[in-house]
């Protein structure tokens, strides 16, 4: 084979990609599309409306509690938004230093809401909220940090039309607000209006159905018991799920106070914990903590695994059309006229990689160029896990196991190309090859969770898993011996499959009419392997 021709070839195959329109849309297309994910999730998030609710307690005993419940909820927006405001605009940025033994007042924060979130919320407002939190946080946030503003309110109460009266029986109720729960009349609540978005209806008799130890809920006359909550969007369930905590919580509160149990004793007593400090044996001696940085790290193999996987698709796609094209219309023939088989399928194959190179280069100097311009929160948290994986060992991983996926699918796609017609045949051909490489996707997270599991493990040495596989079990460090053994087998395969593709890809690209089967492909490579001997 002449390495002149070969060069030629791929610089041919490379240009010829490159220079469409259709290549720059298909690879700018995925960075816009995940950027606007994120933008379109966080303008969402900030146009969420008002939405109005009626509460209409018949006890008279739950009303404060439902109140309460909706202020926890709200609190809870803030406090969230208020930690990831924190994540992002915090002087020492590196994720490294974001760990449980961190110390820091801020630090604690992070830590209380990811260990408790209920009981961060509780201490938040008993310690005055927003104020205590800016106070807290002041010393740890950047100079030039923009101020924080607070989430508008999501459930608001709303006015309760003229014609009802709170005190009839339920069903009348229900009938009088049905319209406005079905969206017929417009709600008001002060000086706006709206639609009704939920009806909390506490019967008078509600406490006969409080369920105790050793007792089942029960129905009454045909009607559920306990609260009744009405809304026509049964998917946000942030009111009622709050409003039955609160609730609940008032209930146990009432219990231990007739049993002569101080709630806010056992509240404290529940609130105790201890801190779990998490270490890494394989770490350094005195670096044995494990930071945030550490657990993006862990995680980093899922979006590896994502990213080889688009990657490569593209790359057999084009590199399966070209052939399946060129072959259709001739002008393969005319290519061999003045280059071996052998040297056409190594242009091919180098050219297409070099567009795939070129794909995965666009992608990460379009989301560099796309967080240095565009600020905000949700990317400077992204620029920061960025900042991380890439200064990561996994990237030489990466960069290995993405060429030898690439030698290994790539021979077995252009002998499919040079064995079809038209993409329709390809496709077909190819589905199968697709499907393989859709299994290791699917059990990537179970791979990060338990990497040393034992079947992974052998699904491993599977020469057509391994890239995935193993690039999703690097963060764990594996054994050497696996490392090396599936390497080594993943080099010989590659070898034999370029080989083997290279007697198909001979004589499948001169080859009309139907594919054969694979008993005839088996066959004609007999026979041609045969008259080479002779």
């Amino acid at each position: 084979m002449s390495l002149g021709m070969i060069r030629l070839i791929a610089m041919r195959e490379f240009v010829d990609n490159v220079k469409t329109k259709g290549f720059w849309i298909s690879i700018l297309l995925l960075p816009a599309l995940l950027v606007g994910m994120v933008i379109l999730q966080a303008r969402i998030s900030d146009a969420i409306p008002t939405r109005y609710y009626i509460l209409i307690d018949q006890t008279g005993t739950y009303q404060q509690a439902v109140q309460q419940a909706i202020d926890l909820e709200y609190q809870r927006r803030v406090l969230q938004e208020f930690v990831s405001y924190l994540l992002a605009n915090r002087k020492d940025r590196d994720m490294e230093q974001i760990s449980a033994d961190a110390g820091g007042a801020a630090d604690n924060l992070i830590d209380t809401v990811d260990a408790d979130q209920s009981g961060a919320i509780q201490d938040w407002m008993d310690n005055g909220g927003l104020d205590y939190a800016l106070v807290l946080a002041s010393p740890y946030l950047r100079e030039d940090a923009p101020p924080f503003e607070a989430p508008d309110r999501l459930f608001l109460a709303a006015d309760l039309p003229g014609e009802v009266d709170p005190n009839s029986p339920m069903d009348e109720i229900i009938s009088n607000l049905r319209p406005y729960l079905n969206g017929e009349r417009s709600i008001s609540a002060g000086d706006s209006r709206g639609s009704l978005f939920a009806l909390i209806m506490i019967p008078e008799n509600v406490d006969r159905d409080i369920i105790r130890p050793g007792t089942l809920p029960v129905q009454r006359d045909g009607t559920p018991a306990g609260i009744q909550y009405w809304s026509r969007n049964l998917t946000d369930d942030r009111l009622p799920n709050a409003i039955a905590s609160n609730i609940n919580r008032e209930i146990r509160d009432r219990e231990f106070a007739a049993r002569g149990v101080d709630a806010n004793l056992v509240r404290n007593v529940q609130a105790t914990r201890l801190p779990m400090n998490r270490l890494d044996p394989l770490a350094a001696e005195g670096e044995e903590a494990v930071s945030m940085a550490d657990t993006i790290r862990q995680y980093a193999p899922v979006g590896f695994v994502y990213l080889m996987f688009f990657s490569l698709m593209q790359s057999m796609q084009y590199l399966l059309s070209n052939t399946v094209e060129e072959k259709s219309n001739r002008i393969i023939e005319v290519l061999l006229a003045s280059v071996t088989a052998d040297e056409l399928m190594m242009g091919k194959l180098l050219g297409i990689g070099l567009s795939g190179l070129t794909t995965i280069g666009t992608w990460l100097l379009s989301f560099v160029l796309i967080l240095a311009l565009y600020q905000s929160e949700q990317m400077a948290v992204i620029s920061q896990i960025l900042d991380v994986v890439l200064g990561s060992a996994l990237i030489p991983w990466f960069v290995f196991y993405y060429f030898a996926g690439y030698a290994l699918y790539s021979g077995v796609f252009l002998a499919i190309g040079s064995l079809c017609n038209t993409l329709k045949e390809a496709q077909s051909m190819m589905m199968p090859m697709i499907m393989i490489q859709v299994v290791p996707l699917a059990i990537m997270v179970a791979v990060v969770v338990d990497p040393d599991n034992t079947l992974f493990r052998a699904m491993s040495w599977f020469p057509l898993f391994t890239p995935y596989l193993m690039m999703n079990r690097m963060a764990s460090n594996p054994p050497m011996f696996e490392v090396i053994g599936t390497t080594v087998l993943l080099v010989v395969s590659i070898i034999f499959v370029l080989w083997l593709s290279g007697k198909v890809f001979r004589h499948g690209v001169l080859r009309t009419g139907q594919p054969p089967r694979i008993v005839e492909l088996f066959k004609l490579l007999r026979i041609r392997k045969q008259s080479e001997a002779l």
